[in-house]
């Protein structure tokens, strides 16, 4: 993808307003100047955040992998968009946000099913998981199905709740950050993660309660 990344990258360099309060902000300004190490840079730091929020979203490896592709194609043709590079991830995860819900209206709103990730569809910004040998068979079955159950709790969260919940568990944003990336007040976000939290809770307590018996 070197190719596209210099396409991608090639315009004039369009100075921020905003003063450099870090490392990660120099990086994004040099993107902007066409520096195609910092595009690739910028891939690497965040690729697999992208990409593990848009899975959690839609549920669909492949739907994901490609849709995280078009998360980055999208952000670096508007990078000059964004005049304050300290709020460089929340507004990545906001295009993230806005391509889960235009991959949804194509399917008339409706997330779809589980896509399982059959053999040779591990993705290739995701680490495959090294076997931990200290479990015993029976708790890689529990691990297992501890991960399917979350995996339903999740599939059957609606949308508004989905994001708000995988933003805050998984990616541990803060109130202030969501409200930033899903476009809603702090008093709704709040409110949304407590319904959300609340439903997970149920649905566990379940899963815990079979478990003992």
């Amino acid at each position: 993808m070197g190719h596209l990344f210099a396409w991608l990258c090639e315009r004039e360099a369009f100075p921020f307003e905003s003063c450099l309060k870090s490392e990660q902000a120099e990086i994004i300004l040099r993107a902007r100047s066409g520096d195609l190490d910092a595009c690739r840079q910028i891939h690497e730091d965040y690729a697999r955040r992208i990409l593990n929020f848009i899975y959690k979203m839609v549920d669909s490896r492949e739907d994901a992998e490609d849709l995280t592709q078009n998360v980055f194609l999208r952000s670096f043709q508007e990078l000059r968009n964004l005049h304050d590079p300290e709020r460089f991830e929340p507004w990545l995860f906001r295009i993230a946000r806005n391509e889960v819900y235009q991959a949804f209206r194509k399917k008339r709103g409706e997330p779809q099913k589980s896509e399982a990730a059959g053999p040779g569809r591990q993705s290739e910004l995701q680490e495959p998981e090294s076997p931990d040998f200290r479990q015993t068979p029976q708790d890689r079955m529990l691990s297992d199905e501890l991960g399917a159950t979350i995996r339903t709790v999740l599939r059957s969260l609606p949308p508004k709740l989905r994001e708000v919940f995988v933003l805050a568990v998984i990616h541990e944003k803060s109130y202030a950050e969501i409200s930033e990336i899903v476009g809603r007040s702090l008093l709704s976000v709040k409110t949304d993660i407590f319904r959300a939290r609340g439903y997970a809770r149920k649905e566990l307590s379940q899963y815990l309660e079979v478990q003992k018996r």
